[in-house]
């Protein structure tokens, strides 16, 4: 695994909407500084994170109504990312900063790190069960250490589940279970139902089932940072709509070329006013995820050291490498797109 793409133009999640404030956030998105924070009538707002005067953080300034004033030298920046005063002298500079596309759906802050022009709302995943009022969810972020596709191929080939998570979801039904794979556009999806298995430890704590169950696993991953994973258990024998339901959303968002904020939110559409369930399972979550982190930030060293080793792989790394190429095939459309048009050389026919 030599590459390391960052695809600028998708959507991605920038912040869950409770983390946006009147107060001004600074968060690393695709390698560039952006400040979160809301206008006075409550819409969410999103800067370059650099003074366009000597590039101190904006985020480090004072807001007041609908503008930041930096705290370096005193350029005013307005909603819109344009200077409209400075402290130092009557006359305004021309000076702005780029304001990033933003989209506020579903308790998310989607945010689109590449070129405006391209950004489509109508393209950002729908995850709207996470504001349904027959569901409830827990969600967070978790900072990785890794690169983003490394937490693609984690996310896609969940087979890892029977080693790396043996006390919580995984048992040997996982990795002796088939996927199912098509892709379709900028899409990648699995299906991999396991039927007459035994329940791993965290479902029979989280639902309470004592005898064998089926249990499916339905992922689809939206090109560049959104995998979704649709999750049924039921009493072997169960039909549908009978059994539990969950969902999980997470936003692999890269920070750098080398870090990734992995935001999660886990769904489910029983006994969703019980509390103390929420707490178990988000603990749950959180403990699954540090084993998924330390063992990517783990294998980024060994990646990184070592870019042009020659992998082995097996029937259960379709989707991961699906996903892995397709983030490549983005980012090297989008430098070729960028790239200066080649001049032709003098004296070369049809010159």
């Amino acid at each position: 695994m030599a590459a390391n793409p960052i695809v600028m133009n998708g959507w991605y999640i920038g912040a869950w909407s409770d983390e946006v404030t009147r107060t001004l956030t600074q968060r690393w998105i695709c390698g560039r500084p952006v400040c979160f924070y809301r206008l006075s009538d409550g819409s969410v707002n999103a800067l370059e994170d650099r003074c366009p005067h000597r590039r101190y953080p904006l985020s480090l300034g004072r807001l007041e109504d609908d503008v930041i004033t930096c705290n370096y030298h005193g350029y005013k920046i307005d909603g819109s990312g344009g200077c409209v005063g400075v402290a130092e002298q009557p006359d305004t500079p021309k000076a702005s900063v780029h304001r990033f596309p933003v989209v506020e759906r579903y308790g998310i802050v989607w945010i689109w790190p590449g070129d405006p022009e391209q950004a489509n709302p109508d393209d950002i995943p729908d995850v709207s069960w996470l504001t349904d009022e027959n569901w409830t969810h827990v969600h967070g972020m978790v900072p990785l250490k890794a690169r983003q596709v490394l937490l693609v191929e984690n996310l896609l080939d969940l087979t890892h589940e029977t080693f790396l998570h043996p006390s919580s979801i995984g048992n040997a039904a996982v990795a002796s279970t088939p996927i199912d794979v098509t892709s379709e556009g900028d899409k990648v999806s699995f299906i991999r139902h396991m039927i007459g298995i035994e329940a791993p430890p965290f479902y029979r704590s989280s639902m309470g089932v004592t005898t064998d169950i089926d249990r499916w696993q339905d992922g689809d991953f939206y090109a560049p940072g959104v995998f979704i994973l649709n999750i049924r258990i039921a009493p072997t024998g169960t039909e549908e709509p009978e059994g539990f339901h969950m969902k999980v959303i997470y936003g692999m968002t890269p920070e750098t070329e080398t870090a990734t904020h992995d935001f999660f939110a886990l769904g489910r559409d029983y006994a969703i006013d019980d509390a103390e369930l929420s707490d178990f399972q988000l603990k749950q979550q959180l403990a699954v995820m540090k084993e998924d982190v330390d063992a990517l930030e783990i294998q980024e060293v060994m990646v990184a050291t070592d870019p042009g080793m020659v992998e082995s792989s097996i029937r259960s790394d379709v989707a991961g490498i699906r996903g892995r190429r397709l983030v490549e095939r983005m980012a090297k459309a989008e430098a070729a797109a960028a790239a200066p048009a080649a001049r032709p050389r003098a004296g070369v026919a049809g010159a």
